[in-house]
């Protein structure tokens, strides 16, 4: 596996991204796209780390690097016969062109068939979501394919034109003097702490309530920055700033889905859930879980808990115990879905 540098034009090798067979593919970004990727080889779909060392690179997600077949299943109890292409798609879920068949693995790796022979027996090349709604795929020989009535990409909501005396009180915000900017630079920097102490905000939740101002002393600054420019981005439409927050770091995830949740910013708390289902793994879930339901994120919370029940041979008993002693209903929740299931 080779990386471009698009800036320099440098070509580099992954280092311990080699498949221990065949060869690879298909790539797509993964579901924290800054730092990782999914990739398939011919039976198997894997995470591929791109950042820190090599060891762990490569990790089996659903399949089994040598055994073929078409058994659904969680993880590496699915199989593969020769999958060609990946689209990710809402919810967490990765569209998987399997030969002729269209397969869908969810975010807690449960892998389900869609539409069997679907596809030409010589399979597709690449897929993609059409704007209307569609699911569209190359075939090896140049052919279109379209699918229609799947449920793969959620409708985009309306977004309301803010009032100018809203759009001026939250262009003020960085309106700040160039001695209390910490590293601005006039180009958009941090947030100082001490800016964070009266915060003006104009989201849907404040407008009812008839809140003009929030207190938030103990906010993070980092986490604040990247939501004060997911509103530019999203909710003001400000070419100009990127919704970055889908572009969180991965240890800014919990405090500015926390922050965004106290703001009442249901877009960007959605976003951030998305992005903290994805990001989870068997050595975080449990504790990821924990928090989630501290914070009344419960879509997130049921997310999870299918997650750690799929991964459940991979999670450490001393972790379960944790979440026993800290978190009973949870874990009372994490039993009864597994009794039922």
């Amino acid at each position: 596996m080779r990386r471009l540098d698009v800036r320099s034009g440098a070509v580099t090798t992954l280092e311990g991204a080699e498949l221990p067979t065949r060869w690879w593919w298909s790539l797509t970004p993964g579901p924290s796209a800054a730092v990782m990727l999914r990739a398939a080889s011919g039976r198997a779909v894997c995470t591929v780390r791109t950042e820190g060392s090599n060891g762990g690179r490569v990790e089996l997600v659903a399949g089994d690097w040598e055994e073929e077949g078409a058994a659904d299943g969680s993880g590496t109890a699915a199989r593969f016969s020769a999958i060609r292409a990946l689209l990710p798609v809402s919810g967490g879920r990765l569209l998987i062109a399997d030969g002729p068949d269209l397969r869908c693995m969810d975010a807690g790796g449960a892998v389900t068939t869609l539409l069997r022979g679907c596809f030409p027996s010589n399979g597709v090349r690449q897929m993609a979501l059409l704007p209307s709604g569609e699911l569209g795929a190359v075939t090896e020989s140049g052919d279109l394919v379209l699918i229609s009535g799947g449920d793969f990409t959620p409708s985009a909501p309306r977004q309301p034109q803010p009032p100018a005396a809203s759009t001026e009180r939250l262009l003020s915000l960085l309106a700040l003097p160039a001695e209390e900017v910490e590293g601005a630079g006039g180009s958009g920097g941090g947030i100082p702490a001490a800016a964070l102490g009266t915060v003006t905000v104009e989201c849907d939740g404040f407008a009812e309530s008839g809140a003009a101002e929030v207190t938030l002393p103990d906010a993070d600054p980092a986490a604040f920055a990247h939501l004060l420019s997911y509103m530019y981005g999203t909710a003001m439409g400000y070419p100009g700033f990127a919704p970055v927050v889908l572009e969180e770091p991965p240890e800014l995830l919990r405090p500015t889905a926390a922050l965004a949740g106290r703001l009442l910013m249901g877009g960007a708390v959605a976003a951030l859930a998305e992005r903290l289902a994805a990001a989870a793994t068997p050595a975080s879930v449990l504790s990821d879980l924990a928090w989630a339901d501290a914070h009344g994120m419960t879509d997130l919370a049921e997310r999870l808990r299918a997650f750690a029940l799929a991964h459940r041979k991979q999670v450490k008993p001393g972790d379960l115990e944790q979440l026993a002693e800290a978190f009973p209903m949870q874990a009372t929740q994490l039993l009864k879905a597994l009794w039922l299931g």
